[in-house]
């Protein structure tokens, strides 16, 4: 997805509690935080403060042009409402940016999450043993 219609797209959810494409119901955020890495101390919160939504967007288009990831809050994940509480990778300690939590299962049978370096990791290990 390109950074304007990620923007239109997360404006859309703040704003309207819907996807900018197809207009459908979403899960509901509240604050998208803009930083690079969930362990940088840089963050910068953006909320729906009545500006409205091209405003909002255009904000948003920014930060991404930028080189920003963005973590949404609270997450339809994990239900973290706090950076803090976001997930970390079970393999490598890592936070794990919004959109690349990976269920998996590890050696035990146990449910675990991944970031999406790791899962990638753990599958081509799984292929290697076939």
């Amino acid at each position: 997805m390109s950074d304007f219609n990620a923007a239109n797209d997360l404006a859309s959810q703040l704003v309207w509690g819907r996807y900018y494409q197809g207009n459908e119901r979403c899960f509901p955020i509240t604050i998208i935080v803009f930083h690079h890495g969930l362990d940088s101390d840089e963050r910068i919160v953006v909320a729906d403060n009545g500006t409205g939504w091209a405003a909002i967007a255009s904000r948003i288009l920014g930060l991404l042009d930028q080189g920003y990831d963005y973590t949404t809050l609270p997450c339809g994940y994990c239900g973290a409402t706090e950076m803090d509480d976001v997930l970390c990778c079970e393999e490598c300690g890592e936070g794990i940016p919004h959109g690349d939590e990976r269920p998996g299962t590890d050696e035990h049978g146990d449910g675990v999450t991944y970031c999406y370096g790791c899962q990638t990791n753990h599958d081509d290990a799984s292929l290697e043993e076939l």
